[in-house]
């Protein structure tokens, strides 16, 4: 099931169960977070709709990254805007991130 949010969050969110597979660039709210699919995009269209995301987070959501490489970029951007970036488990092959402001 998928709800319709202000433009000043993600045009789309879904449930993580709503659909198995996702489109590059696609972003859904689940219960962790939001969460952006990052595999697929050639660079530097992940680190542009990253950013673009964390900085329309108005609250303490934490936003979950799904890529296939290590952003390596992407961590001193964070940082500039106040957040951090912990890497947690996902499924082989890709690099999945927790990204939450910093405190």
């Amino acid at each position: 099931m998928c709800a319709v949010l202000p433009k000043t969050a993600p045009r789309e969110i879904c449930s993580e169960s709503a659909r198995s597979a996702r489109t590059p660039g696609e972003q859904w709210r689940d219960t962790d977070g939001i969460h952006i699919e990052a595999r697929g995009l050639a660079p530097p269209a992940p680190l542009v709709a990253i950013i673009k995301l964390v900085e329309s987070v108005l609250d303490a959501t934490p936003v979950i990254v799904h890529h296939d490489r290590d952003p390596v970029p992407l961590y001193a951007e964070l940082a500039q805007r106040g957040w951090i970036a912990q890497r947690i488990e996902g499924e082989t092959g890709e690099v999945r991130l927790r990204l939450s402001k910093g405190s």
